[in-house]
């Protein structure tokens, strides 16, 4: 990756679309001049966009989206040209070049395409150019269906290692209550951990988009175990992008909180699906958090899900914070016989050696 911090700005469909249903070609300029301004004070922009699908209701001059999955995908696909072209003419305005990357799942958790992808964009930023990125919606059926922008900007930014991730959207922040329904509800200027109360308190999906709030503070959270610091901002806020990185009150800022590990870790613990969990008691997770060690079966305290070795397994303590992702060197049928268990006891029970640790400190990655 390149030696300028990368940033990554997600922009959600209902901060693209005019009153009318159409591209708004002015805001799309505003960011472009913004994206100049990055580049000139020495960063790497990369835009996550969202937008095809609205874009394409506008085109047919559509009331509201379809439900069906093959006329959305079908929308995704008329519109995404006009999304395209409209984002090259800015960027182009500015000096600055365009490179459309359309991503799907696999391209992440696959992991000859994962790296495929890191040195596409390592080429891209060599050229200048700047990735302009969507979901590859016409295609893609899982993604349209479950997926959204706001986690595959996170995605993006752990496989950049970005310095930032910025969520523009229509709401000005993220409340402790839902504004729409308590009119006491406060804007939270930085969150330092997302917790479930955090969560709870995010709504749900926008007019246009598939995303809402609690996506956005998932992605957040995401992003943040990997390091990379969250914002989720209003879009039409003057200079947001500028302000965010001056750390200004805008918006809500959530820090990056995990370690800066490599790539291949942060594959394994972010790209990949979990698959379960693993809880633990209290010395463990002090072995894990300030002593770096590897996590072995006596100081599992429970289990959830199912899984097999070579799965990505989240690590939660007993009061419920998730701590640490990984490989699992188990099954969960394996992992549930051994657990609290010594290593002697272990292997007498399974009738044969275990691995090492039920999860290797290299197969690990601390999101505290």
């Amino acid at each position: 990756m390149p030696d300028a911090p990368v940033v990554v700005i997600k922009i959600g469909s209902n901060s693209l679309i005019n009153k009318k249903g159409h591209l708004d070609g002015p805001y799309l300029r505003q960011v472009a001049a913004d994206f100049a301004h990055l580049r000139a004070t020495g960063h790497q922009p990369v835009l996550v966009t969202s937008g095809a699908v609205a874009s394409g209701v506008g085109i047919l001059g559509l009331k509201e989206r379809p439900p069906g999955l093959p006329e959305r995908q079908a929308l995704a696909a008329i519109g995404q040209v006009s999304l395209a072209r409209a984002w090259e003419e800015a960027l182009a305005a500015e000096g600055l070049v365009a490179a459309q990357v359309l991503l799907t799942y696999d391209d992440f958790t696959v992991r000859s395409r994962y790296l495929n992808l890191h040195d596409t964009f390592r080429a891209l930023f060599a050229f200048g150019a700047v990735p302009v990125i969507n979901e590859n919606d016409t295609v893609a059926v899982e993604e349209l269906t479950v997926g959204d922008n706001d986690r595959l900007s996170a995605l993006v930014a752990t496989q950049l290692g970005a310095a930032r991730l910025l969520l523009l959207t229509d709401i000005d922040g993220v409340y402790d209550a839902d504004p729409r329904t308590n009119p006491g509800a406060k804007r939270l200027q930085e969150i330092p951990v997302v917790t479930a109360a955090v969560l709870a308190a995010a709504g749900g999906a926008g007019a246009r988009g598939r995303g809402g709030m609690r996506s956005k503070v998932e992605a957040a959270r995401l992003a943040s175990g990997a390091g990379v610091t969250t914002h989720i901002v209003p879009a039409r806020h003057p200079q947001v992008i500028r302000r965010c990185l001056e750390d200004a009150d805008v918006g809500t800022r959530i820090p990056g909180r995990g370690e800066r590990a490599d790539s291949r870790r942060r594959w394994l613990a972010v790209a990949r699906r979990v698959k379960g969990t693993l809880v633990i008691d209290d010395g463990a997770a002090t072995a894990l958090v300030k002593r770096g060690r590897s996590l072995l079966a006596a100081g599992i305290t429970g289990i959830t899900g199912k899984f097999e070795r070579g799965d990505t397994v989240g690590i939660t303590t007993t009061a419920g914070e998730e701590i640490a992702r990984g490989l699992a060197a188990m099954s969960s049928t394996d992992m549930d016989l051994v657990k609290g268990l010594k290593m002697d006891a272990a292997a007498k029970t399974l009738g044969h050696a275990l691995p090492k640790a039920a999860v290797h400190r290299d197969d690990l990655l601390m999101l505290v």
